[in-house]
């Protein structure tokens, strides 16, 4: 048996790109209809954190209140370098599991006027001449449902076989893999304080430590993908306590919470195309996650307020080919191009546990180095501002106060 569906637009993706996307639209007096491969709520691989720029965006669209119930407030991340020296940045952090935030979304986006379907494992795009107007796919008992849509929203994560399917598709190997499990560790009492070690046999990535509450840390690190291009069989949390007597340590006594699951990353505007008739693409699946932060929640919401608002304006128009859709990437690169880049640029520096040392040595040693770590945490200003061959000229010789002043 087989059902169908017509709406304004099709999102494809209940993640945070997704259900801000149709959050935005279904405010608007659009219709939605949100498909999502896993039954809801549902585990997604993440580190949960929600920086100060998420939660800005959050509440920018009414969700402030019920963060406030949801969420577990985080007042500070400890920085650990190699060597052990550390840094403490105050903020107004938060995390919240990404089970509840995207069913919070989809949830709100539903109250608006949207419908959401899950369990719905998308096969192929729909097309009409060369504008992408729907999608077909099969849910959990076999039953075809074809949506057809003057629109379509791609926010379905690294997901290279549906990129593949509607031709968007650049680079089929991720560039890494986040791995992560839930914790009880008693050697981090603090549950209001983030936790991320940089370690020599991780940069440059890191192990992060983030409370939810309860005794109860999000545990995960970042590694590179094998030769294939896929998972590395190196990636238990033995392993993980092998290769680093410091977090052996903090693991020490710990318990397991959750299985310890891995989900691929792509970082830097890489992986696939932004557009193509009739259709965008969002969030991780478009690349947006930040390189060497690994942060990708607040780049989805982004993306997810921008098509929203560009959707909107091509539906208005009657006019969905590639050229009007042009805005899109422009808004995102505007916003967000030179962040990537500077990022970017910090994980070249940190693959030298020597740069590692010395930033956090200095962050920990200037209020003014520190004032602008926070600001870049923070999306008020580039890395580029330090990870730059200038900027690590004013680190190594302590001239912090032009790097004080906003480039």
């Amino acid at each position: 048996m087989a059902w169908d569906l017509r709406t304004d637009v099709l999102v494809v993706g209940a993640g945070p790109a997704g259900g801000m996307a149709a959050l935005e639209l279904a405010r608007r007096g659009i219709g939605v209809v949100v498909v999502d491969r896993s039954p809801f709520p549902r585990e997604k691989v993440c580190g949960d954190a929600l920086l100060e720029d998420s939660l800005e965006i959050l509440g920018a669209v009414g969700l402030e209140a019920v963060l406030e119930r949801r969420a577990h407030r985080v007042d500070r991340v400890r920085f650990s370098a190699p060597d052990g020296r550390e840094f403490l940045l105050e903020g107004g952090f938060a995390t919240l599991r990404r089970r509840e935030l995207d069913a919070l979304l989809v949830e709100e986006a539903c109250r608006s006027g949207a419908q959401f379907v899950d369990g719905i494992r998308v096969k192929e795009p729909l097309f009409q001449g060369e504008a992408c107007v729907g999608a077909k796919g099969v849910d959990g008992s076999g039953r075809s449902l074809t949506v057809a849509a003057k629109f379509v929203l791609l926010a379905t994560g690294a997901n290279a076989r549906v990129l593949g399917a509607f031709g968007v598709l650049q680079e089929k190997r991720p560039t890494a893999y986040g791995i992560r499990g839930y914790f009880r560790v008693p050697e981090l009492g603090d549950d209001r304080e983030m936790f991320i070690a940089y370690d020599r046999s991780f940069l440059p990535f890191y192990v992060w430590f983030f409370p939810m509450g309860g005794g109860v840390f999000n545990v995960g690190w970042g590694i590179r993908p094998d030769g294939r291009g896929g998972i590395p069989e190196d990636k238990c949390p033995a392993s993980l306590i092998r290769r680093s007597p410091r977090v052996a340590r903090i693991m020490a006594g710990s318990s397991q919470e959750s299985s310890i699951r891995a989900a691929p990353i792509r970082t830097g505007f890489r992986g696939a195309r932004s557009c193509s008739a009739g259709l965008l693409v969002l969030g991780e699946a478009l690349g947006l996650t930040f390189p060497f932060l690994g942060e990708g929640i607040s780049n989805a919401l982004i993306s997810g307020r921008v098509a929203a608002r560009v959707a909107g304006r091509a539906l208005a128009a009657g006019d969905v080919s590639v050229s009007s859709l042009f805005a899109y990437e422009r808004d995102l690169r505007s916003l967000l191009y030179s962040r990537h880049q500077g990022y970017l640029a910090a994980e070249r520096w940190f693959r030298s546990s020597w740069v590692a040392n010395l930033f956090i040595s200095r962050a920990a040693g200037s209020p003014a180095l520190g004032r602008v770590t926070g600001e870049i945490l923070r999306g008020r200003r580039s890395a580029g501002v330090v990870f730059s061959l200038p900027g690590m000229l004013r680190l190594l010789l302590r001239r912090y106060g032009r790097l004080g002043s906003r480039q």
